[in-house]
């Protein structure tokens, strides 16, 4: 029997605020950002082998690019400015600005329920270092009953040396019998009070 993924909840983004090659990032006041619906992260890999006598005697397939597409029930304005580097306008006027600036870095964490033989598990995963975008938006009018319109966020992961090994990671992640245990992790790793 399998382990499937059954659910996805908490949603948690910091700031990225320093990273020396060697240490774990450290990471500014995390927010959960408003309830999770899904995280798509597709790896791209070096799917580079090498031949000789014929046949592949090595293969250099370790991941070159990770990406996920997020997509929440809402982001608020202080998200869009925190998460997507959206520019609070001054003045009596208000309002945010959509601009040319980059997103910053952060790290981004949820849970994925997972369910064997009708136990569930709750795994935690954080992406240590992304910078999220949207790439478009979508609004229509109401005919009748409500068609539901999400955000979807993109995001781009860098690679980063946490231990002075020969491997950059990406990500971590770990199972808890507990939704607790799982949110302590993310929050003690993604600075949420």
């Amino acid at each position: 029997m399998g382990r499937q993924a059954v659910g996805m909840m908490y949603p948690v983004w910091a700031p990225l605020t320093a990273h020396t090659d060697g240490s774990m990032p450290t990471y500014g006041t995390g927010r959960v950002i408003m309830e999770a619906r899904t995280a798509n992260v597709t790896y791209t890999r070096g799917n580079n082998p090498d031949y000789g006598d014929d046949r592949i005697v090595d293969d250099d397939d370790g991941i070159t690019d990770l990406q996920i597409q997020f997509e929440s029930t809402g982001i608020s304005d202080e998200d869009r400015v925190a998460v997507l580097g959206e520019v609070v306008r001054t003045g009596n006027a208000g309002g945010q600005w959509v601009t040319d600036k980059s997103s910053p870095w952060g790290g981004f964490g949820y849970i994925r329920v997972m369910r064997h033989e009708g136990v569930r598990k709750f795994e935690a995963w954080i992406t240590l270092k992304i910078k999220f975008h949207e790439d478009s938006q979508s609004t229509q009018t109401r005919e009748g009953q409500i068609v539901w319109g999400h955000p979807t966020l993109t995001g781009r992961a860098a690679a980063l040396d946490v231990d002075g090994g020969t491997e950059l990671k990406y990500q971590l992640h770990n199972s808890f019998d507990t939704i607790a245990a799982a949110k302590t992790f993310i929050n003690g790793l993604l600075n949420v009070t």
